[in-house]
């Protein structure tokens, strides 16, 4: 599911808060006023800037300038959805807030850090955590329900396979292999190998790489560029059902078995089906959240960000 904006209610009337606050956008009869919208945009910044690996600076936060109108504009769909799930009865009874808030605190050493945590991600107080809260679980619940009922017709998602080029592969290298730290113990697996033994179960015996090690070192199929250069080089002279000479790299000695290698093509329809299905389905919930709030009236004041 998409990621949901979180905004704060604000009880003031619209000329109230006209002479203090600059109004931004209207909602129905709820006005969302510049200082609530600033707040709301440095929440969104944050978490922006973690995930683009920025810090928090003056200079950072300029460069998501452009982004506040279009903010503008989903913070104010948003809250008309929240209209929608108050209505539908999808409001979370406050138990099930606090039993959230609660479960929160408890990855904190104390209730202090848990609030300061809250201050450090722009959060100013344990009641604006509480209403943001509230509003995600309703959002979540309005989305959750109608999300079950969205149904993706088979030749939708068949064409959308065949168009994304994500889907479509080169030539995959189905290998196994196992990791030994001296050539001596590589040679030691090599005869085991020659002797008859099967790659699996030597691998599963004697391989130091505890990502493959269970599996028999197998590593799936995968396209040239995946594995480092020394390893790479090895894998492409091989050919299906042969193992390499030890390969020295960084990490120790490998043996290389080839079991077969794939022709380009598109990956099976059946293991895409659920990331098309979640993307047909997002594509939906898009278009029918903008048919619920269809009867909400917005208006957007941007010259007054």
């Amino acid at each position: 599911m998409r990621v949901l904006f979180l905004a704060l209610t604000l009880a003031l009337s619209l000329p109230a808060l006209a002479q203090e606050d600059p109004v931004v956008a209207q909602v129905g009869e709820e006005v969302i006023g510049k200082s609530q919208f600033d707040l709301r945009f440095r929440l969104f910044a944050k978490s922006a800037l973690r995930q683009l690996g920025l810090p928090e600076s003056e200079e950072s936060l300029k460069l998501l300038e452009p982004y506040k109108v279009p903010y503008l504009e989903a913070l104010a769909e948003e809250r008309a959805l929240l209209r929608v799930a108050r209505a539908q009865g999808f409001w979370p009874h406050p138990d099930r807030v606090e039993a959230q808030i609660e479960q929160m605190k408890g990855a904190f050493p104390s209730e202090e850090a848990f609030l300061s945590a809250l201050q450090g991600a722009g959060v100013p107080d344990l009641a604006t955590y509480r209403l943001l809260l509230s509003e995600a679980m309703a959002l979540g619940a309005l989305e959750g329900h109608y999300w079950t009922k969205l149904q993706i017709a088979p030749p939708a998602l068949k064409m959308l396979w065949i168009l994304t080029p994500k889907y479509r592969h080169p030539t995959l290298y189905c290998a196994r292999h196992l990791l030994v730290p001296t050539l001596e113990e590589a040679r030691e697996a090599l005869a085991r190998l020659e002797k008859g033994e099967a790659f699996p179960e030597v691998a599963q015996a004697l391989s130091h790489d505890p990502g493959s090690k269970e599996a028999g070192g197998d590593l799936g199929c995968e396209p040239e560029g995946t594995y480092i250069p020394a390893f790479e080089k090895a894998l492409l002279l091989l050919k299906p059902g042969q193992v390499s000479a030890p390969v020295q790299t960084e990490y120790g000695f490998h043996l290389i078995l080839l079991e077969k290698a794939l022709p380009p093509g598109r990956y099976p329809l059946e293991e895409a089906l659920p990331d098309l299905e979640e993307a047909l389905k997002a594509k939906a919930w898009e278009k029918l959240a903008k048919a619920l709030i269809r009867g909400v009236p917005i208006r957007l004041f941007p010259e007054r960000l």
